[in-house]
């Protein structure tokens, strides 16, 4: 079974595997451009240290506004899901 076919299962059983990602520089802003078109994959966060540096790489790559939001914590944000 590859890998594409394990993401669309978890996505359909509404249990996408979960990530964090530290940076989104060159090489974070290249998996976020894939990881918004991949079902079954969701980035629970982000962790740089520019919040507005992240907040263009995300436009840039493609990422709706309304999904780059900034939880009071990340409790919170597991709890949102």
């Amino acid at each position: 079974m590859n890998l594409h076919r394990l993401l669309l299962q978890r996505a359909a059983a509404g249990k996408p595997v979960r990530v964090g990602l530290i940076g989104a520089g060159k090489f974070g802003s290249m998996f976020l451009a894939q990881a918004l078109r991949t079902p079954g994959l969701h980035v629970m966060g982000i962790a740089d240290l520019s919040v507005p540096r992240a907040r263009e790489a995300l436009a840039r790559v493609g990422w709706p506004a309304s999904r780059m939001r900034s939880p009071p914590s990340a409790t919170a944000s597991i709890s949102s899901w």
